[in-house]
This record gives C-alpha cells, sequence and structure tokens, in this order.
C-alpha cells in the first residue's frame, strides 16, 4: 500500500482529520448560538409580535426592507422537504412545490396545511417525478413544470388534474420547461432548458401557441455581454408595461425584454438569480442562492434593499430559490431549511432589543438548548452510495445496513431509476436509496478541476453535499479524498458501523478474515 507520508513527516490524512474536527466544533457552536438566537427570537416574538432582524437597518432615505414574519414548514408526513417553486392563488392560498416528496403542499396564509397533491392522468404517467417551478393563473389553475416529465402540468385550485400543456396543441413538442409566468392577458410566458440544453424563453398567446421563442446557450466571462444568450434561465416575471424580467442564473444577471421579446437592459447581480418577481410598486425581487439573500431593484435596475442572510434561524436562509407575492407579504422557499418564509412590509420602527428581567424570561430564552442533546442523538449520518458499493454489500449479507434507520443513503436523481423495484433481503432498495438533486455548476466546477467526466463531476457534487461517499472504485475514492470527503468501501463501511454484540469488542457483522477498521473515521 503506498504511503500517505509527506517529507514533513505528517499524513495528509491526519490534517485533514483535524479540519473536519475543527468544523465539526464550529458547526456545533454554530447550532449552539442558533438555539440561542432562536430561544430570544420567540421570547422576544411573545414580547412584541415581531421579530428583530439584525444587520440590515436602512440609511434614512434608502428603502427600509421588510420584515421576517413566520416561517411554513408543515408537519409530520406533510412536512417539507427541499421546496424550490412557490405561487400564491387569489384566495391566499399558498402552493409549494416540494421536490423531495415530488408534489404540490397547499397552505392558508397562516401556514396551516390545507392538503397537497401530484396525481396525474395523463397516458401511462400517474404523478408528478421532478416538479421545480409552479405560476397560479388568473382562473386559479395551477400550472407546475416538471422537468422529469418534460412539461407543464395544469391543476384546479383544489389540486385535481386538469391536463397537460400542449405548445401549439402538439403532444410530440419537444421542451423541458422550468420557469413560467403569465402576463396581464393571461399569455404565459416560460424558460426552457431544453433537451439538447438550448436554454431560451418562449412566448405563446392565450391559446397556447408559441408567439415568440428566443435565446441561445452560453455561459458568459462578462454579465454584460452577449444578450439573449442564457445559462440556466431560472426566473421569469412580466411588469405592468408588459417588458419581461428573465433570471439568467449561471450568467448572474436579470435580462429584460420586450413584449415582442427584443433586448432592452442588463440588471447586473452579484451570485446566482433564482426566482423572480414584479410587486405593484414596481419594485424587482431577485433571489440570490448563493448570497442567501434577497436582492430589490428598481426596474431600471438601480439597487434598492437587500434583506436576509445565511443561516438557520428566523429570517435567515440557507439556498433559497423561489418567491411569491400577496397582498402585503413575500413568500420565498428557503431549500435548505425545509421552509417556505413569510415576510411582511413594516408599518413602524422594530422594538428595541433588550435582555430578559426576570428568571422566567431567561428560561425561555434558554430552553430550545435542552433540545441540543436530542438532536445530536436523532442525527443521520448521509452517505452518497454507487452501484458497486450497493452490490457489495448485498454479497456480503449486509443489506440490512442499507435500510437502518441512522443512516440516510442518496444517489444523484438520474441514477435513482436502477433501484426502483428492486428487493434484496427483503429490502426495497428504491425506497431505502433517495435521488438526491445536484448543482449543475457545482458538478461543472469539479469537472473542470479534476478533469473527470460528467457522471462523476455529479456523484461527486452529491458526494460534497452529503459528505459521505461509499464506492469500491478505488479512483473515484482517490477523487473524494482530494474533496475533503469521508470515503468507504463495503468492508470499511461494514467494519465502521456495524452494530457490535453486547458482552463483545468485536464488530457483529465484520467479515470473516477482514482486519476490521482500516482507519477511517
Amino acid at each position: 500500500m503506498p504511503s500517505d507520508a509527506t517529507s514533513s513527516g505528517t499524513s495528509p490524512v491526519r490534517r485533514v482529520s483535524g479540519r473536519k474536527t475543527v468544523r465539526k466544533w464550529v458547526l456545533l457552536g454554530s447550532l449552539i448560538v442558533a438555539l440561542a438566537a432562536l430561544g430570544y427570537g420567540t421570547y422576544y416574538f411573545q414580547e412584541n409580535r415581531t421579530l428583530p432582524i439584525p444587520g440590515i437597518a436602512p440609511a434614512a432615505e434608502a428603502v427600509a426592507p421588510p420584515t421576517y414574519l413566520f416561517s411554513i414548514t408543515g408537519a409530520g408526513a406533510n412536512e417539507l422537504k427541499n421546496p424550490v417553486g412557490v405561487g400564491v392563488g387569489s384566495d391566499g392560498r399558498v402552493y409549494a412545490v416540494d421536490f423531495d416528496n415530488r408534489r404540490i403542499s397547499v397552505f392558508d396564509q397562516n401556514g396551516r396545511y390545507l392538503f397537497s397533491f401530484n396525481k396525474l392522468t395523463d397516458g401511462k404517467e400517474t404523478a408528478l417525478r421532478s416538479p421545480v417551478h409552479l405560476a397560479v393563473a388568473k382562473d386559479g389553475t395551477v400550472w407546475v413544470s416538471d422537468r422529469r416529465l418534460r412539461g407543464i402540468y395544469i391543476f384546479s385550485p383544489e389540486g385535481k388534474f386538469v391536463r397537460k400543456f400542449l405548445p401549439n396543441g402538439d403532444a410530440n413538442f419537444k421542451w423541458t420547461p422550468l420557469a413560467l409566468t403569465f402576463d396581464s392577458a393571461g399569455a404565459l410566458r416560460a424558460t426552457n432548458v431544453g433537451e439538447t440544453q438550448k436554454h431560451e424563453v418562449i412566448y405563446f398567446d392565450t391559446a397556447g401557441n408559441v408567439t415568440k421563442r428566443f435565446g441561445r446557450t452560453v455561459q458568459v466571462a462578462n454579465p454584460a455581454a452577449e444578450p439573449g444568450t442564457f445559462y440556466f434561465p431560472n426566473g421569469i416575471t412580466v411588469a405592468a408595461n408588459g417588458d419581461v424580467y428573465v433570471s439568467d442564473g449561471d450568467n448572474q444577471r436579470v435580462q429584460v425584454f420586450d413584449d415582442q421579446g427584443t433586448f432592452k437592459q442588463f440588471v447586473a447581480t452579484s451570485g446566482v438569480p433564482r426566482g423572480i418577481v414584479i410587486d405593484t410598486e414596481d419594485r424587482l425581487y431577485v433571489v440570490d442562492a448563493l448570497a442567501h439573500q434577497i436582492d430589490m431593484y428598481n426596474l431600471t435596475g438601480e439597487s434598492l434593499v437587500q434583506f436576509g442572510e445565511r443561516g438557520f434561524g428566523p429570517g435567515q436562509f440557507n439556498y433559497p430559490n423561489d418567491i411569491a407575492l400577496f397582498q402585503n407579504r413575500i413568500f420565498i422557499t428557503d431549500r435548505g431549511n425545509d421552509q417556505v418564509q413569510v415576510w411582511g412590509w413594516p408599518t413602524g420602527g422594530l422594538p428595541p432589543v433588550r435582555l430578559p428581567s426576570t428568571p422566567l424570561g431567561w428560561l425561555f430564552c434558554l430552553s430550545p438548548l435542552l433540545l441540543l442533546p436530542l438532536l445530536l442523538i436523532l442525527r443521520r449520518r448521509r452517505f452518497t452510495v454507487t452501484e458497486d458499493f450497493v452490490d457489495a454489500m448485498v454479497a456480503l449479507g449486509q443489506t440490512s445496513m442499507l435500510a437502518e434507520r441512522r443512516f440516510r443513503f442518496v444517489v444523484p436523481e438520474p441514477e435513482h431509476e436502477a433501484y426502483v423495484g428492486r428487493v434484496e433481503d427483503g429490502v426495497d432498495l428504491g425506497a431505502t436509496i433517495e435521488p438526491e438533486p445536484y448543482s449543475d455548476s457545482d458538478a461543472r466546477s469539479i469537472a473542470q478541476r479534476l478533469e473527470v467526466d460528467e457522471p462523476t463531476a455529479i456523484l461527486l457534487a452529491v458526494a460534497g453535499r452529503t459528505k459521505g461517499l461509499c464506492t469500491q472504485d478505488d479512483e473515484v475514492r482517490r477523487l473524494a479524498r482530494a474533496l475533503e470527503i469521508d470515503v468507504f468501501n463495503a468492508h470499511e463501511f461494514i467494519a465502521t458501523y456495524a452494530r457490535k454484540k453486547r458482552g463483545s469488542g468485536s464488530d457483529a457483522a465484520s467479515p470473516p478474515g477482514h482486519p476490521g477498521n482500516s482507519g477511517h473515521e
């Protein structure tokens, strides 16, 4: 076995392990701070019926930012998991695209769960498979784009499937719609990332016929270059004058076109724009996924204000994605925190921040810290797995470990179909191993940095999120370690995580002749 030691005598594995230990303590400290902030935020809300949002106080002449009100999460079987799109009906119902559960969840204005839906009766398709965005039409119907099914599906306000939208009435129309919205007349405007990665914008009339399509796929080095080209147009909205605003995600800009599709201007953004919407006061809201905030501009592109920051507490985001408006409220999908945040415009100054003055107040603030031991106990370790690892676990008679509640196993979403319907030793691998979405930009970055093919880059991008990779491929293991990802083959995984017999110091499930843990933690 080749040595990992360097000329200085320090093991790279040990250095990486040390960095990981530091990160764990930093994360633990951050969690404690977040729980303390949550406790104080709850106390503050009980006292003032609002929440303090630090760090965004504007100058006297600037636009005052909105205020965080509460979050919509659902509960139990109705809990949101990785919500991506959001829309609000004229009656105030909030429709959230629950990506991991492959359904649309519906809530009232106070965040109370009402119902969910995903059933289709469209030929062989019986349910949504990869819903991403939605828009609510004037008649109340809910239009949902599904990236895997490559179409838009229309539902009644109550979630009953109505029909599939057919551009030009053509059932064979080839496209992969992404973001969608309607103009004042009810005509659809949509972005398309196409089967051949032709990223474009398509205008329809109210009868569903294409009236204009424009754009081509270009990733620009300068956000002010090559107008009318796109690289993952993730959001679209229409101004009162008919101008169409498109968030050109991976080109870090918003592009503006008139109602005939003629380019008018750029709005430069600092991060990765996703969801986009315009309010009745002609203010443009842009969700910045990587800056974890919402940027606001006037319609000429002048910055007005930003709100939000990265974190896990009230009013903090972890990869926000989409946005919708209703009256004076703002609804924002917060993917990493599994919620839809609700913000509102302030009616006056915030009450001052004061420490509790009674023992009961302090107890109220610090009570969430009592959850810390429970959170650590219930934490499930996540691993990205490859098919050769799964096959090895089956061959070693350890399929049951794949179904243990203390682990969560995932694969890149395109690879999940290989496990659907596969049952080994009584374990349904399609249900046990979950599909995981991935970032196209992360995968591209890894492909360029490590000079690997697209499937390997996607696998490493997903493993980078789970922080653990299980594979038998030595080359993939080497690449994962270069990205500081914990790596295991089947024998190492069994030796590390098999439950030990009571009263015995040996691993209950260690395979015969295996030396046990080989040093991986």
